[in-house]
């Protein structure tokens, strides 16, 4: 009865870890397929070049 309720847990975390990795993978993805701009964390506030067209 432990070894089943241990398989359990462990299958149940490696699929939350492989869930959490395929999410994070399609998140980056999105984020870069928008422009380095999109995918920067000081996109908001930043006074580079990312704001002007050419």
């Amino acid at each position: 009865m432990k070894g089943e309720n241990m398989m359990m847990a462990n299958i149940i975390i490696g699929g939350a870890i492989f869930a959490y990795a395929g999410w994070t993978l399609v998140r980056h993805v999105k984020k870069s397929a928008k422009g380095a701009c999109a995918s920067c964390h000081a996109a908001d506030h930043c006074r580079g070049s990312c704001g002007t067209e050419r």
